[in-house]
């Protein structure tokens, strides 16, 4: 019996959850919970923040890493692909939602608008974790 609230195998592609928010005359709060809003125990929590409008970040993947990415600021436009070609396109632009990232999909993030992300991990930092070369990306690993 898996210890998350839903079943992780289910999880093999990019997804968009949506997190509690809560809005008065005070401003917007925004929250998630790990193991329940999130398909997994975050062990690392990271944030781009003054990236250059238009700028390009990820050109990677992860073999075992998963990360849901929150655009807490302006717009993020995500493409993600997997091994076999699939690409697939998501625009965050709204801090109440996120977008969790399975492992072994290459992504790109373009940033607009003095966009800032925050990342939640499933693992530490580690660099044999990373996928950085494209071509390695499309061989079986």
């Amino acid at each position: 019996m898996s210890i998350y609230p839903f079943e992780l195998l289910e999880l093999k592609k990019p997804q968009l959850y949506e997190f509690t928010a809560k809005s008065d005359s005070r401003g917007n709060l925004n929250f998630l919970e790990e193991l329940k809003d999130v398909p997994f125990e975050v062990k690392r929590v990271y944030w781009l923040t003054q990236v250059p409008e238009q700028q390009v970040r990820g050109g990677h993947a992860h073999k075992t890493g998963e990360q849901v990415i929150i655009c807490t600021q302006g717009v993020v436009e995500v493409v993600l692909e997997d091994q076999k070609g699939m690409v697939m396109s998501y625009t965050l632009d709204d801090p109440s939602k996120g977008l969790y990232i399975p492992p072994l999909w290459w992504g790109r993030m373009l940033f607009k608008g003095s966009a800032m992300l925050l990342g939640l991990a499933s693992d530490e930092f580690s660099e044999e974790d990373y996928i950085r070369n494209k071509p390695d990306f499309h061989e079986p690993i």
